[in-house]
C-alpha cells in the first residue's frame, strides 16, 4: 500500500504540476488583474478551509512566525505557547526540551486535534501529538492557530477541548541562508542551518532546514539527542500554489515518566533531579543504573499540497500525506519472571532459574495515510467552505527481548507479543457564514464522522487483544457575530462535539471482560465572548464558555507502566470560565503589555471511585474492589486559575527586552479533591532578551539571550497519584511528582543573509 500511495502522490503532483505551467502562461495584463492572488495569499488559502477568521465566533489565538522566534530556544512547541490563554506546559525532563505536554481548559493532549498545513497530525490510536517525536519543529513554523473549545470541524481527531493549527514556513522572495547556535545550561546545543532559493523566475522554490538539539536536561536520565531535517519544493503561479514537502524527525530521549516521590525530593541522597528510571541493585546491594533507558523514535512526514483559484469567488484546496513512524523504547527489568514472557523455566550448569534480569523493548510501527478535499466559495455575502477527508492507519506494537541473564535456549530478540491495529475514518464537513448586513453575520457547520477501529494479536502481558469498533459521529455548529462598530464586536455560539475512546481505554476494558466498556464522549461548547481592537494596538477580549459534558472520558490519576494515563467515564460533568485578555500599548508602541486570565470551575457530579483492597500491608493480599462517593469533585488536573503577563520593551526595532509571569492555580492529581495528591499552585517568570546588529558584509547578525526560572523557584508542574486501601480502613497514596528545572540560562546567535 505505501507503493500505491507513494505512486499516487507523484501522479497528483505531475497533473497538478502540468496545470500550474498552464496557469504560468497568463498575459501580463491577466497576471495584473484583481482576480491574480500574491503568493502571501496563497499561503493563506492552504489552512483557510480548517481556520477561524476575524469574524468567526469562536475563541482563538494566532501566533506569529516573530512570536515564535522570540519564545524559542530549543524548546518544544508547548513551552512555546505557554503564555496562550488557559494553557498549561509541562515538561518531563524539566527544561521542555525532552517530552513535553500541555493542556488547554484543563483537557489533556488526547482531546486537542492538530493539523500541520491542514492534515491530521495526531497518532489515530492514542489521539495525541507527542512533540518530542518532531523536535525544533517550531524553527520551520510560519504561524500557528489555537481554537479553544471545539472551534470549526477540522481533519483529523476530535477537537474535544480545542485544536490547534501548524503551517510551515513559506517561500521568501529572495534566496536567503540562516544559521544558529545555541547554548545553555545542563549541556543544552542547538544548531540550526536553513537556505531557500527564494520563488525564481519560473515560480519554483526550494526551501530546506536542519537542526540537531542536545543536551543532558534537568532530571537524571533527562538526556536528549534529536534531530530534526526539513524540506519544501513550491511552484507560484498568479492562481495556484503546490508544494511537497517533507518533514523528518529522529528522537532519543532517556525514560522520565516515572516521577519522584515527595519524600525522595527531600532526601539529600536522591533529591529533585533523582529518577528511578534503569535502577537496579548488584549482588552486593549497590544502587546502578542501566545506560540505555532509553524512549527513541523516527518519523517522517510527506506532504502534498494544493491550492488553486479557480475563479475569484471559488478556491480549491486539496492534499495527500503519508507518515511513517518507528520507534522503541528500552529498560532494564530486574528479577523478572520467564513465565511473564511466555517462556519457560532456563537450566544452566544443572540450576535452575524461574526468573531472571531481562532487558526488554516495546516497539511500534505504522504508516498513516491520509487525502483530503476542500473547496471555498466566497460571493457577496455568502461563504462556504466544504471538506472531505479519508484517513487509513496501519499500526504494530510488538515486544522483543536483547538480553537475558540466565539464558539456555531464548533465540536473541525473541519476539513474545504482537498486537496490530487498523483505523479508517470518513470525515466529512460543510460551513456557512452568511453577513446579513454590515454589522450581523450567521455561522453554520456540521461535521459527519465514521470511525472504524479494529485490533487482533497478543498484548505484551500475553492476553489475547481482539476487538472491532465502529463509530459514527455528527457534531453541528452555529454561532452569531455583531460587529458593534469598526473596533468590537460580540459573538455568540454553540458547538456539538463527541469523540471515540482511545486505544489504551478499549483494550483495558476487553481485558477485564468489563460489561460496560467505555464510551464515547459528548460535549456541547457554549461560547459568548467579546473583542476590542483599536488602530493604536489596544486589544481587549473577554470570552464566557460552558463545557458541558456527557461519559466525559477523565484521567483516574494512576498510570500504567508506560506512563499513559487510565481513563474512565464519568456520567455529567461540565467546565465552565471566563477567560479574559488584554494587549496595552504603552510610550508610542515602545513598551506593550500583554496579559491573559482564566478563571474556571471544573467539576465532576456525583462521583464515585473504586479503590483496589488488601489485606494488609505486610502481605498485600488482594481483596477485590471498594468504591467510596464523593458528591461533587473537582475535574483531576484542572486549576481553577491560570494567567499569563508579560512586559515587552522595545525602543528599536532592533533591541527588545521581555519579561513574563506564569501563574497555574492548584491541582488535583485525581478527582477525588484530595488535598494530599495535588499539585501546589506556583508562579514563574522568565526574562528574554533580544538584539541585531547592523548589516556586515557576511550578513546580519542577532542575539537572543533567555533566563528561564528567573527567581529559581523549586515548583513541580506535574504529577501522578493511585490509591491503595486496606481491610482495616488504612489506605496509602502512591504519587510521582516531575519537579521543573530551577533557574536556568539559554543564549543564541543566529546569522542570516
Amino acid at each position: 500500500m505505501k507503493k500505491v500511495f507513494l505512486l499516487f502522490m507523484l501522479t497528483f503532483l505531475s497533473a497538478t504540476g502540468y496545470q500550474a505551467q498552464a496557469y504560468s502562461k497568463l498575459t501580463p495584463e491577466e497576471a495584473a488583474s484583481p482576480d491574480s492572488l500574491d503568493h502571501i495569499q496563497l499561503e493563506e488559502l492552504v489552512v483557510s478551509g480548517t481556520r477561524a477568521g476575524a469574524g468567526t465566533p469562536v475563541s482563538y489565538s494566532n501566533i506569529s512566525a516573530s512570536d515564535i522566534k522570540k519564545q524559542n530556544a530549543a524548546r518544544n512547541i508547548p513551552a512555546i505557547l505557554q503564555t496562550t490563554p488557559s494553557l498549561v506546559s509541562f515538561t518531563e525532563d524539566g527544561l521542555g526540551v525532552g517530552n513535553t505536554y500541555f493542556r488547554i481548559r484543563g483537557t489533556d493532549a488526547t482531546r486537542i486535534n492538530v493539523t500541520l498545513n491542514g492534515m491530521p497530525l495526531n497518532n489515530p490510536e492514542s489521539q495525541e501529538v507527542f512533540w518530542v517525536n518532531l523536535p525544533d519543529l517550531s524553527n520551520s513554523l510560519q504561524n500557528i492557530q489555537i481554537q479553544r473549545g471545539v472551534g470549526t470541524s477540522t481533519n483529523g481527531s476530535a477537537a474535544f477541548g480545542a485544536s490547534i493549527s501548524l503551517q510551515t514556513t513559506g517561500a521568501r522572495n529572495e534566496a536567503y541562508g540562516e544559521a544558529s547556535t545555541a547554548v545553555g545550561s545542563y549541556g543544552t546545543f542547538l544548531s540550526n542551518i536553513a537556505a531557500g532559493t527564494g520563488i525564481l523566475d519560473n515560480g519554483l522554490s526550494f526551501d530546506g532546514r536542519f537542526s540537531r538539539v542536545t543536551g543532558n536536561g534537568y532530571i537524571r536520565n533527562g538526556s536528549v539527542d534529536h534531530i530534526n531535517f526539513y524540506a519544501a519544493l513550491s511552484h507560484y503561479t498568479d492562481r495556484q500554489l503546490i508544494r511537497l514537502s517533507y518533514l523528518k524527525g529522529v528522537q532519543h530521549t532517556g525514560i522520565t515518566w516515572e516521577g519522584v516521590s515527595e519524600e525522595q525530593m527531600k532526601d539529600p541522597e536522591y533529591g529533585r533531579r533523582y529518577n528511578p528510571a534503569g535502577e537496579y541493585t548488584d549482588e552486593a546491594g549497590n544502587r546502578l543504573y542501566y545506560d540505555n533507558e532509553t524512549d527513541n523514535y523516527y518519523s517522517d512526514i510527506l506532504q502534498l499540497t494544493l491550492s488553486r483559484e479557480l475563479r475569484r469567488y471559488l478556491v480549491l484546496n486539496g492534499g495527500l500525506s503519508y507518515n511513517y513512524g518507528y520507534g522503541y523504547y528500552e529498560n532494564f527489568r530486574e528479577d523478572n519472571d520467564f513465565s511473564d514472557f511466555g517462556l519457560p523455566a532456563q537450566i544452566l550448569e544443572g540450576v535452575t532459574y524461574k526468573s531472571s534480569d531481562f532487558i526488554r523493548r516495546k516497539l511500534m510501527e505504522n504508516d498513516f495515510y491520509v487525502a483530503n478535499l476542500g473547496l471555498d466559495y466566497t460571493r457577496n455575502r455568502l461563504k462556504l467552505t466544504f471538506g472531505g477527508t479519508y484517513s487509513y492507519y496501519d499500526g504494530d506494537h510488538f515486544g522483543r527481548l536483547p538480553w537475558i541473564k540466565f539464558n539456555q535456549s531464548v533465540a536473541e530478540n525473541h519476539e513474545w507479543y504482537r498486537n496490530v491495529g487498523r483505523k479508517a475514518e470518513i470525515n466529512l464537513f460543510a460551513k456557512a457564514d452568511y453577513q446579513l448586513n454590515e454589522r450581523l453575520s450567521l455561522f453554520g457547520d456540521l461535521q459527519y464522522r465514521r470511525i472504524n477501529y479494529r485490533f487482533s494479536g497478543m498484548d505484551d502481558d500475553l492476553m489475547d487483544l481482539t476487538g472491532e469498533f465502529t463509530y459514527h459521529f455528527l457534531n453541528p455548529k452555529a454561532g452569531i457575530n455583531l460587529n458593534l462598530n469598526e473596533r468590537s464586536r460580540l459573538y455568540a455560539s454553540a458547538a456539538v462535539g463527541q469523540r471515540e475512546p482511545l486505544r489504551t481505554d478499549l483494550k483495558d476494558g476487553i481485558k477485564g471482560e468489563s460489561v460496560t466498556p467505555i464510551q464515547p464522549e459528548r460535549m456541547t461548547d457554549y461560547e459568548l465572548g467579546y473583542q476590542y481592537r483599536d488602530t493604536d494596538g489596544l486589544q481587549l477580549g473577554a470570552n464566557l464558555y460552558l463545557m458541558d459534558y456527557h461519559n466525559q472520558m477523565v484521567q483516574t490519576g494512576k498510570l500504567n507502566d508506560v506512563g499513559y494515563k487510565l481513563m474512565e467515564n464519568v456520567k455529567d460533568s461540565y467546565r465552565a470560565g471566563l477567560e479574559l485578555e488584554a494587549a496595552v500599548p504603552l510610550w508610542e508602541n515602545k513598551v506593550r503589555i500583554d496579559a491573559n486570565t482564566t478563571f474556571s470551575r471544573n467539576r465532576i457530579k456525583n462521583y464515585v471511585a473504586w479503590f483496589d483492597q488488601y489485606d494488609n500491608q505486610d502481605n498485600w493480599n488482594w481483596e477485590g474492589q471498594i468504591y467510596k462517593e464523593f458528591g461533587t469533585t473537582n475535574i483531576s488536573f484542572s486549576p481553577n486559575v491560570v494567567s499569563a503577563v508579560g512586559i515587552t520593551w522595545q525602543p528599536t526595532s532592533a533591541l527588545y527586552l521581555n519579561l513574563m509571569g506564569k501563574y497555574v492555580g492548584k491541582q488535583y492529581m485525581d478527582n477525588t479533591s484530595d488535598d494530599a495528591k495535588s499539585i501546589d499552585a506556583y508562579f514563574v517568570s522568565n526574562l528574554s532578551a533580544g538584539y541585531t546588529f547592523k548589516k556586515s558584509p557576511v550578513g546580519t547578525f542577532n542575539l537572543q539571550v533567555f533566563m528561564n526560572n528567573l527567581f529559581s523557584k523549586e515548583y513541580v508542574a506535574n504529577g501522578w497519584a493511585a490509591t491503595d486501601t486496606f481491610a482495616d480502613g488504612s489506605s496509602i497514596h502512591w504519587i510521582g511528582y516531575y519537579p521543573q528545572a530551577t533557574r536556568n540560562y539559554m543564549a543564541r546567535l543566529t546569522l542570516s543573509f
